[in-house]
């Protein structure tokens, strides 16, 4: 090699710093364009998430009264209190229509066709009948 003159297999530091500046642009470009897209998506996900939990979680406490409410309609029978069996047996088959129903938004919500929903929809039947 001569003396003056540049060395071959070596890049000097200016070359090494271009590189580096170019590495960290082709980085920067596709997180700047596709990150916020993909923090949008991850947020839709959550937020689906928490509304299959929530709907779940009145699911299970429904079920919890209905599994009660059960028991209670056999006990009253067995004690021979028909009027508050049948009475417990409208409760259950009220519990039984809200399952129902939450089970359809579940499904719904899990489709992607209820997008908006905030909370759980419920709709309870007036017990003064």
């Amino acid at each position: 090699a001569q003396a003056g003159g540049p060395r071959l297999g070596r890049a000097s530091s200016m070359e090494l710093q271009w590189v580096r500046w170019l590495l960290l642009a082709l980085t920067l470009v596709p997180i700047c364009i596709f990150g916020p897209r993909a923090w949008r998506s991850l947020q839709r996900w959550r937020r689906l998430q928490r509304r299959l939990d929530s709907i779940n979680q009145e699911y299970e406490t429904l079920r919890s009264i209905r599994q009660d409410a059960v028991y209670h309609h056999g006990w009253a029978n067995s004690r021979g209190d028909y009027k508050e069996a049948e009475s417990h047996e409208k409760h259950v088959m009220e519990i039984d229509q809200k399952l129902d129903t939450l089970q359809k938004q579940y499904k719904a919500v899990e489709a992607g066709q209820l997008e908006e929903v905030d909370g759980v929809i419920v709709i309870e039947a007036s017990k003064d009948k």
